[in-house]
């Protein structure tokens, strides 16, 4: 897995490469709340955004554990 940083923007395939997640995946992370940017018929995520929805869906597991509904 390659880095991502904060200060840069990647395509959904960049990402995907850089993530190792699949198609799939990705339409689950967009649906839980990934910011996705389209423009020229190409989507494009920001690498702050992709780290703030890691961060938020890290809290939503950490809730749900608190709350015991592991």
């Amino acid at each position: 897995m390659r880095r991502i940083s904060i200060d840069s923007c990647y395509t959904l395939e960049e990402l995907m490469k850089r993530t190792g997640l699949k198609r799939d995946a990705m339409r689950t992370a967009r649906r839980k709340g990934l910011r996705v940017i389209y423009r020229h018929n190409r989507g494009y995520v920001l690498g702050r955004d992709w780290l703030s929805y890691l961060d938020m869906q890290a809290k939503a597991d950490s809730a749900e554990v608190v709350n015991g509904h592991e």
